[in-house]
């Protein structure tokens, strides 16, 4: 009998495994940031840093949902 897994569609895979990554780094991200920021600690980080903190996990979360939607389309 052939495992859950092993039925689970690669697209699927795929799309899924983004999507955990990057909704995993934006908690990482705002866990993070709440550790750092705090009485007597002012933060101080590069725009760019923090420009690539949003942006990343936002991205993976994208490309996950363009992954679903194309390999959908495909098997149709």
């Amino acid at each position: 009998m052939p495992t859950p897994e092993a039925k689970t569609k690669p697209y699927l895979r795929l799309a899924w495994t983004l999507i955990i990554v990057g909704m995993g780094l934006f908690g990482f991200e705002r866990f993070g940031l709440s550790e750092i920021t705090g009485p007597g600690k002012p933060l101080h980080l590069d725009g760019t840093l923090l420009s690539i903190l949003v942006v990343a996990p936002l991205a993976l979360v994208f490309a996950g949902i363009v992954v679903f939607m194309y390999g959908r389309m495909r098997r149709l």
